[in-house]
């Protein structure tokens, strides 16, 4: 995130002109998307062969182009302009991003998800469990349109919102996509309101902005309607908790995100041992006895069994890859193929992947230990340190430790990086690794260049500002006093 400098002019005109191209491109791509969505929605359900993502290259193009541009324009509209913008009111924020989240919210679902969150919605209503039944094992309207066959890796919190908008598609299935809609579009304009509320006056009317004006975020969260915008509320109303030093909300806050979508359980050790850091003795007690409570319960109800709380760890991508180190490995192999043939045996390649993905768990656990050594070898460590640990630990998970990485995975580190902005190695890390995932539409037909730019763009980031940029902690501290 760029520092608090003075207006300057030239900052000024460059701001204004990437400004100018975004509302037209916006419109353009609410209304292709909106077109393409209910299209395939009408031409699966007829009985059309179904598509992944785009049906031909000239929509591939024109989709995915102008969306990267969009973020390309957002980027270098924030860091192209000063901390000049000192809205008195988040009402006045609200004010300069309504249209784009109108076009966002009017835009159709890119990807099919939305259909899956529905599905589990009807077998939800129907008293069928998502989490030991396989979506393929229940038969709906929207089955055709389902792509992910297996039980639900969504938590009972996602299953009741998918619920309550499966309810109305005995009234028209697009209908409960935009009751959907509507509820990760209120999420996303709550996550700026907290995102508001946390920083200080002289930062929060420019980050609220670029926050609510995200492309990834409106494309992803809203347009989309994927369940990651509640994972964003959690680490929001987490990190407003551990600076207020309201340490049990914190953890309430944590378990509420493992209910949406399970990636927050990665952050529970830390905030653990922070308050043993802190020798908060007696939250972190009632932290224990809460975290228990919330198991058992979850035990006696939706989760009975080792099977329900197994399908949450999202066992259906193993083996898989994509945007990864490991498919960036496949993808050389197979270009090795052709040069030399029989270089290296199928069933050698698959062991060969296994195993690169088996070490990038190991890296993501060496530097898991080293991030908890840090907490306690540095002689003070406070809230916002601890923030930054877990924004670290999850961009170091996401960039070589999973092997099956989405578009979207990253918008929970946007919400990191926003409350953290003088953290000024992730933040530009994070928003490169922003860039390169809304690359990963446009670069969908070569897996090794599309796997090597999100990778390697951040990467590359995170080299240069190790060695440019400092990261002033103590500073972010006292501006949050």
């Amino acid at each position: 995130m760029p520092r608090l400098v003075k207006t300057a002019p030239a900052q000024n005109l460059l701001g204004i002109g990437a400004l100018l191209g975004v509302v037209p491109l916006s419109i353009y791509l609410s209304i292709s998307l909106t077109l393409l969505g209910l299209d395939k929605f009408h031409y699966v359900l007829a009985g059309g062969k179904k598509f992944a993502t785009f049906p031909n290259a000239s929509t591939h193009l024109g989709i995915s182009l102008s969306y990267l541009i969009l973020v390309l324009l957002h980027l270098i509209w924030l860091l192209g302009t000063p901390y000049s913008y000192y809205p008195a009111r988040f009402r006045d924020v609200l004010k300069r991003v309504a249209i784009f989240l109108l076009l966002a919210w009017v835009a159709f679902p890119l990807g099919n998800d939305i259909y899956l969150y529905l599905h589990f919605g009807l077998m939800n209503l129907s008293h069928v469990d998502p989490f030991t039944t396989p979506a393929g094992g229940f038969l709906s309207g929207l089955s055709p349109l389902v792509d992910w066959k297996q039980t639900s890796t969504y938590g009972p919190i996602s299953q009741l919102l998918f619920s309550l908008s499966a309810a109305a598609i005995a009234l028209h299935p697009i209908l409960a996509v935009y009751i959907f809609k509507s509820i990760c579009a209120i999420a996303h304009l709550f996550n700026g309101y907290l995102i508001w509320h946390i920083l200080p006056p002289l930062q929060r009317g420019k980050i609220t902005t670029a926050y609510l004006l995200c492309p990834l975020l409106l494309l992803e969260q809203v347009g989309s309607a994927h369940v990651d915008v509640f994972v964003n509320t959690c680490v929001l109303v987490m990190a407003a908790c551990l600076i207020k030093q309201r340490y049990t909300m914190a953890v309430l806050a944590l378990w509420g995100g493992f209910l949406a979508k399970t990636i927050p359980i990665i952050w529970m050790p830390l905030v653990g041992l922070f308050l043993i850091r802190q020798q908060r003795w007696k939250q972190l007690a009632i932290a224990l006895l809460v975290s228990l409570l919330v198991v058992a319960t979850l035990s006696l109800t939706v989760l009975p069994n080792l099977q329900s709380w197994r399908s949450l760890l999202n066992p259906g991508v193993v083996g898989q890859y994509q945007s990864s180190l490991p498919s960036l490995l496949r993808a050389s192999f197979e270009t090795l193929q052709i040069f030399s043939p029989g270089f290296l045996p199928l069933g050698d390649q698959k062991q060969v992947l296994l195993n690169t993905a088996r070490y990038g768990l190991l890296i993501f656990a060496i530097f898991y230990a080293w991030t908890v050594l840090q907490m306690f070898r540095q002689p003070t460590y406070s809230a916002l340190n601890l923030i930054e640990a877990i924004g670290w630990v999850t961009l170091v998970l996401m960039l070589y430790s999973t092997a099956w990485l989405m578009p979207w995975y990253v918008s929970v580190l946007l919400a990191i990086a926003a409350v953290i902005p003088t953290a000024q190695v992730f933040g530009l890390t994070t928003l490169m690794f922003m860039v390169s995932s809304s690359a990963i539409y446009w670069l969908q037909g070569d897996a090794g260049l599309r796997s090597l730019v999100t990778l390697g763009l951040p990467t590359l980031a995170l080299m240069i500002g190790s060695k440019l940029l400092t990261n002033p902690m103590v500073k972010a501290e006292e501006q949050n006093e």
